[in-house]
């Protein structure tokens, strides 16, 4: 199987990552929703709160480190070759992605809708964990 062929497979698995972010060399670790459009799966897509400390973090610094958060077994995507930046997509323009990936999103959109930002992470590359033989690696 492709390295892509396998990243997309853990991807289609969860809706969850851990997005780290760094700012004067002290780290700050979050779990948060994203989806992607299989054609272009070197970005993932996130909304956040305009307000929340983590857009201020993307501010400081664009380059952020994630996982995949497994839910069936081992199986995960991480990375430490990506950067964050706000999308040129309005939440209107993309909610139909969140609202299809995520369960619930709909409820979250009509509640907070109006103070949330698309953030894209560009995966510059990332490694593949599948089980206890050694990682793949696939680059973008």
């Amino acid at each position: 199987m492709s390295c892509i062929k396998k990243y997309l497979e853990i991807l289609a698995k969860t809706n969850d990552i851990a997005l780290a972010t760094s700012i004067d060399n002290i780290p700050n670790v979050r779990i948060i929703n994203f989806c992607y459009k299989v054609e272009n799966p070197d970005i993932l897509y996130f909304t956040s709160d305009r307000k929340n400390q983590k857009v201020v973090e993307f501010g400081k610094n664009q380059n952020i480190a994630f996982t995949t958060i497994p839910h069936d077994d081992i199986s995960h995507v991480r990375s430490q070759n990506a950067v964050v930046k706000k999308s040129k997509y309005s939440l209107n323009e993309v909610k139909e992605l969140f609202i299809k990936n995520i369960p619930d999103y709909d409820e979250t959109i009509k509640a907070i809708g109006e103070s949330l930002d698309v953030f894209e992470i560009h995966v510059k590359g990332a490694i593949i964990i599948t089980g206890y033989e050694t990682p793949d690696f696939v680059k973008f």
